[in-house]
């Protein structure tokens, strides 16, 4: 008998504040009895994705999501922000919060789990400042690895892991599949991307100048793996979900982008669960629920 294994693979990509896509976009593959086989996250969608992958039910990681406030993540307030530089030492200070607030809020959901436990293998996009490279972790403490793939420059202070240092995995790749194309057993990667770039550029000629270098690297990086998933024969889904441009005091903006995230899910599934191999194990994966 032929396995049923899934031969599908999810990638959650980076995007500032979108985790509440996401999650939404999560919970509408799983109400069409989406399964995959592979997991890879960065940023928010490492987050989202480790959530996932470590079993923690879908109705409560949209109920994690739309009960967030800015409280839970921000540390102190503009003026201790304002003396943080000066305390830490220009040449200690990278951001703006430590992470600690939320390490503490995913603790209850990640704390403990190492990726030999979570139900579905998962890959997390870092940026490892101490060898200059990218790296997909699939070893060790998820929680950490969430953490430093999370390290937005500026905003959340360079995190150590294992005698390294780390930011986000989206400042070098925005959608890691690399090592899902090169996978023998995957076949079809369905990438969730998420776009919420306001209509308007930037005024500033400096944030104009950031947003065009990100903005070129990815149309460049991804022209690349589009090549490679050819070369491999194997079929990428790209799904935008376009939200209203996030942040930290946007929380009020979360449902409406879960919701968009869940439709884009809904609208694709026919697409998503194409597949032969990947209806069977979502059919198989339904049954045992049932049981």
């Amino acid at each position: 008998m032929k396995s049923t294994r899934s031969a599908t693979a999810l990638c959650l990509n980076s995007a500032f504040f979108g985790y509440y896509a996401h999650a939404g976009f999560v919970q509408g593959l799983t109400e069409i009895g989406f399964v995959p086989a592979r997991v890879t996250g960065c940023s928010a969608g490492a987050m989202i994705g480790a959530l996932y992958c470590a079993g923690v039910d879908m109705n409560e990681i949209v109920r994690l999501m739309l009960r967030l406030k800015r409280s839970d993540f921000w540390e102190g307030t503009w003026i201790s922000q304002m003396v943080k530089p000066f305390l830490k030492g220009i040449s200690g200070y990278s951001g703006l919060l430590s992470g600690k607030k939320i390490r503490n809020l995913l603790e209850p959901y990640l704390g403990g789990i190492r990726f030999s436990d979570l139900e579905i293998p998962l890959g997390i996009a870092v940026s490892n400042l101490t060898t200059g490279r990218r790296e997909l972790r699939m070893e060790g403490n998820v929680l950490d690895s969430v953490l430093c793939s999370m390290a937005f420059p500026g905003l959340i202070e360079v995190q150590s892991m294992e005698n390294q240092e780390f930011i986000d995995g989206g400042v070098v790749d925005h959608e890691p599949i690399k090592e899902l194309i090169l996978d023998k057993n995957i076949e079809q990667i369905v990438i969730h991307m998420i776009d919420s770039s306001s209509a308007s550029p930037a005024r500033s000629p400096l944030m104009r100048a950031f947003n065009s270098s990100v903005t070129i690297i990815d149309h460049e990086t991804r022209e690349l793996k589009n090549l490679l998933a050819t070369q491999h024969k194997k079929k990428i889904i790209r799904v935008e979900t376009i939200t209203q441009p996030m942040g930290p005091s946007k929380a009020h903006l979360g449902p409406d982008s879960l919701s968009r995230g869940r439709a884009s899910a809904l609208k694709n599934q026919t697409e998503i669960m194409h597949h032969p191999r990947t209806r069977h194990q979502s059919q198989r994966q339904n049954r045992k629920k049932q049981k």
